[in-house]
């Protein structure tokens, strides 16, 4: 783990010694190597994957969104559990002969299985998707839904928006909302601002609960951010009353601020400078840990990816952070996301597009980014952890489905976590 420099150093060094003297009497996750695997494709009707082996040959994917739903691509994918319900929240959409403006999709699912998984995209009367549609907010491209948490008193959803392609950063004016949604008559409502740039450490999110709060871990910079920490009672949090940041562990004590400048991360972006756009956090019942999936080290080839961390309490101190998937070392590019360098093209790889937008189907590479836990399918096996997170590929335009697997060591006499 990266320390940081100047004001901050001196407080992570305290966090660093307190995770050295934890990591002897905590139960340890460890990454087993070449266990990351690629379970399915979520969205689109024919797998892309197997479509370029097949020379133009069709197989279909489990929810044949596009046939059902004239769904074609999307990315992000980010999940939580409302009354029974999967709730999927989409990106920028595509579909078969429509670009729909950019607009942001939602699906649901019952599927308890992760080897199948079955999502059901939001329509309207007339078979068309439906899109997030926030009064005077601009869901237009790269403004999407990307957290979502039910709480007794409803269905909140935080969305990033101020995204605004015409300027040289559009980036520079993005935040962050939060909406309460009506899944009976799906209407979103205005409540607040979470958190904005230029300086915010909140503009995209991660919502859970635990006990009688929401644990809202956040980013800044879109790509250029580490993970930070926020506590809100779930009473107030419509209006954001009592919102508390982490500004660090004091002898194993969290600390906290009613300053969202004087939050600091809990985890630090394994990279010469921070690059993570997108984290998820999850709990394991089982095991009584914190699970967190992100993507970041992009500064390098080698290092960019998905990467993971746990640990006992919300505010860490999180283990070391683990890259379990890279698109090249672990054998997807050319194999479901699409490497530009196989030659001729055509053929190629087989894998050029759909893209969205402009994008050359041929010359775009694929990436791998948006790595969102999804808690229901989190299993445990013995002495291994298997986790499932979707997954977005950039080309093809589409968002799968992850597996990674970790081996469990307990400590001696230590017992099963709780539930939170």
């Amino acid at each position: 783990m990266r320390v940081l420099r100047n004001a901050v150093t001196p407080l992570l060094c305290v966090v660093l010694a307190s995770a050295a003297h934890a990591a002897s009497t905590r139960t340890t996750l460890t990454w087993i190597s070449g266990s990351t695997t690629r379970v399915s494709q979520i969205v689109g009707d024919c797998d892309y994957a197997a479509q370029a082996t097949k020379s133009g040959g069709c197989t279909p994917t489990i929810s044949r969104t596009a046939t059902r739903s004239k769904v074609l691509g999307t990315d992000i994918g980010s999940s939580f559990e409302s009354q029974g319900n999967l709730i999927f929240l989409f990106g920028d959409t595509t579909g078969p002969a429509e670009d729909y403006g950019a607009g942001d999709t939602m699906a649901s699912s019952t599927s308890t299985d992760p080897a199948n998984l079955f999502v059901d995209f939001y329509t309207k009367t007339d078979g068309t998707p439906y899109f997030a549609r926030i009064q005077n907010i601009n869901m237009g491209a790269a403004n999407v839904p990307h957290a979502g948490i039910r709480l007794d008193s409803g269905t909140y959803i935080a969305c990033n928006t101020g995204t605004d392609q015409t300027l040289p950063d559009p980036n520079a004016n993005r935040y962050s909302i939060l909406t309460k949604f009506d899944e009976v008559n799906r209407r979103f409502t205005l409540l607040r601002t979470i958190s904005s740039m230029p300086n915010g450490h909140f503009v995209t999110t991660s919502l859970h609960a635990n006990g009688s709060d929401v644990l809202m871990y956040g980013l800044g910079a879109y790509r250029g951010s580490n993970v930070y920490l926020a506590t809100v009672p779930a009473s107030s949090f419509e209006t954001g009353a009592g919102t508390k940041y982490f500004t660090g562990l004091a002898n194993g004590i969290p600390q906290w601020s009613t300053s969202e400048s004087a939050a600091v991360p809990v985890v630090v972006d394994n990279a010469v400078s921070p690059s993570v756009g997108n984290v998820s956090v999850t709990y394991s019942n089982e095991l009584g840990l914190w699970l967190m999936t992100y993507d970041g080290g992009a500064t390098s080839p080698s290092t960019a990816g998905v990467w993971f961390t746990y640990a006992t309490d919300p505010w860490g101190p999180w283990a070391a952070p683990q890259l379990i998937f890279n698109a090249k070392r672990d054998g997807a590019m050319g194999v479901f996301i699409h490497d530009p360098s196989i030659v001729p093209d055509p053929p190629g790889d087989g894998l050029n597009g759909p893209t969205i937008g402009a994008n050359d189907p041929y010359r775009t590479r694929g990436a791998t980014y948006a790595p969102y836990t999804i808690e229901r399918f989190t299993r445990v096996s013995g002495s291994t952890l298997s986790i499932y997170y979707t997954v977005s590929t950039w080309n093809p335009y589409t968002t799968v489905e992850m597996r990674s697997d970790f081996t469990i060591a307990h400590p001696a006499g230590r017992r099963r976590g709780v539930h939170h």
